[in-house]
């Protein structure tokens, strides 16, 4: 059986992006109102292109003018379908299809059996559930986000402001303004946490990327720090404020952990993409646990904290659709590497 035309992850071979649906079935579908929603119906048998296209009216969809499709994990639509002529119960999938424009959209696919003209058909009703999934994404993130930050309360908090009333305790009986002092830091570490927290909540659920100026964001994060910064280059990507949390954590563990005295920012733009390295020239990371530092919770060195600066990182720049990663820097030092979609 011949169904290469019907499938709707290849409807970009039929002409002006339609999709095909029997004339007596597709008041039923409701496709002239349903506008997220496209299907394809075939013979059970075999046909020739003519045949077929004289048993069917063409509807356009001016939301839906898909021209690409990737493979779902259950196989391409026509071979589902031939399982399903077959008697074989074939579950909903969804699969990720292109348009026209550009983008991708999330369609979940359905297929049956039916009786048409007397003859035994199959039908596929593909429904654009991109929005559905993009809001399930968004809840297990912020579910994720959750369970993050009350750990981070319940340990690393916990544990700075015990530690604060300890040495408090201990200036009582000795007024010694050392101990005092790591009462401060330890107060100062815990404001910091519920700082970062908060900033990290605030990000993630806000959700709109927009148009920046990595050189601007760069700059800003760097205003904060009293080592120097020198940054060259500039492109745009599509983040958000984000970016400067991202640089803020990248200095802060250049300066805390690699103990450097200058930080370098090369941004250049290359075959569409942004490249940034944050080079540093202080102690380096070592290689076995290059691999390591983004985990969530993960911590290292004499100076270690809360293990979610660069977790924080991580999530940001992937949000943002870009990757990172750490490489070394000669003689010494560490370069975090991050590219990003230029716009």
């Amino acid at each position: 059986m011949d169904c290469k035309l019907l499938r709707v992850e290849d409807v970009h071979e039929l002409e002006s992006a339609v999709v095909f649906v029997p004339d007596a079935i597709a008041g039923e579908l409701h496709f002239s109102e349903a506008k997220n929603v496209a299907g394809a119906i075939f013979p059970g048998v075999i046909f020739d292109g003519k045949t077929y296209k004289d048993r069917v009216v063409a509807v356009e969809l001016d939301e839906l003018k898909v021209y690409r499709g990737k493979r779902s994990s259950q196989g391409d639509g026509c071979e589902n379908m031939k399982r399903r002529l077959s008697g074989e119960h074939i579950e909903p999938y969804k699969i990720r299809l292109r348009r026209k424009d550009g983008g991708e959209i999330i369609v979940q696919v359905f297929g049956t059996v039916i009786k048409w003209g007397g003859e035994v058909a199959g039908i596929v009703v593909a429904v654009d559930v991109t929005r559905e999934e993009e809001k399930r994404k968004k809840l297990e993130e912020l579910t994720t986000l959750l369970e993050f930050i009350n750990k981070i309360l319940r340990h690393d908090v916990l544990n700075a402001l015990t530690s604060a009333a300890a040495c408090l305790e201990v200036y009582d009986d000795m007024k010694d303004e050392a101990i005092l002092h790591k009462a401060r830091e330890a107060i100062e570490r815990a404001v910091r946490v519920i700082k970062n927290m908060r900033e990290f909540e605030r990000i993630v659920k806000e959700g709109n990327l927009k148009i920046v100026s990595v050189r601007e964001m760069a700059e800003e994060a760097a205003k904060g720090f009293a080592v120097t910064v020198n940054i060259k280059g500039d492109c745009n990507v599509l983040a958000d404020d984000g970016l400067v949390t991202v640089f803020e954590n990248l200095y802060q563990n250049a300066v805390q952990h690699g103990e450097t005295e200058r930080i370098d920012v090369e941004i250049r733009e290359s075959d569409k993409f942004c490249e940034i390295c944050v080079v540093d020239y202080g102690k380096g990371i070592p290689d076995e646990i290059k691999d390591r530092v983004f985990e969530e919770g993960f911590k290292y060195g004499e100076k270690a904290s809360t293990g979610f600066g660069l977790y924080a990182v991580k999530k940001l720049i992937e949000r943002y659709g870009g990757e990172i990663w750490i490489e070394n820097n000669k003689p010494r030092g560490a370069v975090f590497v991050i590219r990003l979609m230029s716009v």
